[in-house]
């Protein structure tokens, strides 16, 4: 939590904190998992979080490695899918797969909104390029 102290947008802050929840949440999921099959849990890395609380990083560049995150999960999400051969635990993936897409909207619309976030290139408007043409 220390880190959401150096946050200075207050839509960035609610964004990382909700990804917190959404973290904590399937971290918890994943654990009931495991320890319903007798197996251990690996530790969680609560200890990687400093006492800083001056201005690292920019709010732009939080959210920039944070849609780069989200975008790796939701692929290693559809990996597993792909790969997992229980129904229960593939569905539980499709799940939260959907809950991190959702949640990746919101980042992009706070982009957006602060105008951090690029228009991708778009195709050609294939029927304007026709008239184009057609008057020449």
């Amino acid at each position: 939590m220390h880190l959401l102290v150096s946050v200075r947008d207050k839509d960035v802050k609610q964004f990382l904190l909700k990804g917190l929840e959404v973290g904590n949440k399937h971290i918890k999921l994943f654990r009931a998992k495991l320890e319903e099959s007798k197996l251990p849990a690996p530790m969680g890395w609560d200890s990687e979080i400093t006492n800083s609380t001056s201005y690292t990083f920019s709010d732009k560049l939080m959210m920039f490695f944070t849609s780069g995150l989200i975008s790796l999960s939701v692929g290693y999400y559809g990996t597993a899918i792909g790969q997992s051969p229980r129904g229960d635990i593939g569905s539980m993936y499709n799940r939260l797969s959907v809950e991190v897409q959702m949640y990746s909207e919101d980042g992009a619309n706070i982009m957006i909104k602060n105008g951090w976030f690029e228009q991708p290139p778009m195709a050609s408007d294939r029927d304007e390029l026709i008239r184009k043409n057609n008057r020449l």
